[in-house]
């Protein structure tokens, strides 16, 4: 996000080439001292967690098949890629290189003379361009593994990334689709921002593609859903990851918890900046706008405007909605305010507040799967520590010892996404969702919101929601 301000500022002083150049000189030791306190959190982190899967005890040992579209890669990154995957530690994978008419014919010869000397490797070469899903599908359609593993061309695995995906694929029964957490790589292979995942989270996926890498899905449920859509050419994994969701219990969904995938940062990635790929703002808002209609409900779909990257929905209400507000007091129960008239939405605060302008909120609040529904909260710590309820205690710790310019801290920061149980200052509960909760709950955030999750509601954590006292 850093490098997307560095951006702005540029465009802001065109002309002013010296100045820029200054300003980066100066910040330079900076973000190498930042970037390099991060590795090294992580490292630590990463040598806390690390088990041992036992590879002989698994009984069930699919073959997973990686699919690697390919465009005049560079070639350094393409021998790291493929050495990446030679490297696993399970030995039951094929890898699949499509190349998509690569006008670079070192790249082609390349990957012919590496697939030459590993039968494992399989490559083909497409005559006509067909982008990036469409030669992903080509690689799907030769594939023969029970299983699909997607790896971008510039990309490296840990390596024992299938190792972790093949065991939980023997520990979840009837597992479909299976993501890992991630690690961004420099051009001089440094790590840096880790990126810790939740277990799956819908918000979360229509607010950013906090998906992304490593993702394995079953060969059989991507043929039903007819592979990657080209219509979404530069966005095809979000709106792939969409749709899936959309067929899949949440059940059949599973999260490794563990930095499995180096994604790879340079000039032309979207990892470096979204702006270098303008047509991916429009296949973003398409995607997302499908699966609202797809899902029929009743949202407007809304570009981040500090941040270009992040979306967030705003759904509808109906005119006429009541609110009223109600002070937290951990001395009173639920059931002492049950049998007095209430509004259509009850706002739980610390404070008095004014019962204006909250239509995210109100909209949020009425959905049937939202028990409570947290705004904007000031304090970053207590941001984080609401973390617990759906990240390892490790993790949030980890988090709290990132800067703010680290993507994990920031992407929590600033996104919509579902908590369980939390700490807030104000929370809004539709009224009618109070009867379903035991009437000795206590009046408190965590209580309340605990309450409602245990109803298989959750919790909806709302940074565009901005609270203002009563004065």
């Amino acid at each position: 996000m850093e490098v997307n301000m560095l951006q702005n500022l540029k465009n802001k002083i065109k002309g002013k080439k010296s100045i820029y150049t200054f300003l980066l000189t100066l910040l330079y030791p900076y973000r190498k001292y930042l970037d390099s306190r991060q590795r090294k959190i992580y490292e630590a982190w990463n040598r806390k967690n690390e088990n041992i899967v036992n590879n002989e005890k698994m009984r069930n040992n699919p073959l997973i098949s990686i699919i690697v579209p390919t465009y005049n890669t560079p070639i350094e990154y393409l021998r790291d890629m493929i050495q990446s995957v030679e490297n696993q530690s399970y030995t039951n994978w094929e890898l699949i290189i499509v190349d998509d008419a690569s006008p670079n014919s070192d790249v082609r010869d390349e990957i012919s003379n590496i697939s030459k000397d590993n039968i494992k490797i399989k490559s083909f070469f497409l005559k006509k361009n067909r982008h990036i899903a469409g030669a992903t599908n080509y690689g799907i359609e030769k594939a023969r593994g029970e299983y699909i593993g997607l790896l971008d061309h510039d990309d490296m695995l840990h390596k024992d990334a299938l190792l972790y995906v093949v065991e939980k694929i023997n520990e979840v029964s009837g597992v479909k689709f299976l993501y890992t957490d991630e690690i961004k790589l420099d051009e001089n292979g440094r790590q840096y921002q880790p990126f810790f995942k939740p277990d799956w989270n819908g918000d979360f996926l229509r607010s950013i593609n906090y998906i992304t890498h490593f993702a394995v899905i079953q060969r059989e449920l991507l043929i039903k859903l007819k592979c990657e859509d080209g219509n979404y050419n530069g966005t095809q994994d979000w709106e792939l990851f969409l749709r899936i969701t959309r067929n899949l219990q949440p059940n059949h969904i599973v999260h490794i918890p563990k930095i499995l995938y180096y994604w790879r940062v340079h000039k032309n990635s979207t990892a470096m900046d979204l702006d270098a790929k303008p047509y991916v703002i429009e296949a973003q808002k398409k995607a997302l706008e499908d699966d609202v209609r797809l899902r029929k409900v009743k949202a407007r779909v809304i570009r981040d405007p500090m941040y270009g990257a992040q979306w967030y929905l705003q759904y509808c209400t109906h005119k006429g909605i009541s609110l009223s507000n109600v002070l937290f007091d951990n001395t009173k129960n639920i059931g002492d305010i049950l049998d007095k008239e209430l509004s259509d939405i009850v706002i739980f605060s610390e404070k008095p507040i004014n019962c204006i302008n909250f239509r995210d909120a109100m909209g949020d609040a009425l959905r049937r799967d939202i028990g409570a529904v947290i705004p904007k909260i000031m304090d970053e710590d207590q941001v984080i520590n609401n973390l617990i309820s759906i990240l390892d205690k490790r993790i949030v710790e980890c988090i709290h010892m990132l800067n703010r310019r680290s993507f994990t801290r920031h992407i929590y920061l600033t996104s919509k996404y579902n908590l369980g149980e939390a700490y807030a200052p104000v929370v809004f509960v539709e009224r009618k969702k109070l009867n379903l909760i035991d009437r000795s709950t206590r009046m408190d955030s965590e209580s309340i919101t605990a309450a409602l999750c245990s109803k298989e509601m959750r919790t909806l954590y709302n940074p565009y929601i901005i609270i203002g006292e009563k004065r």
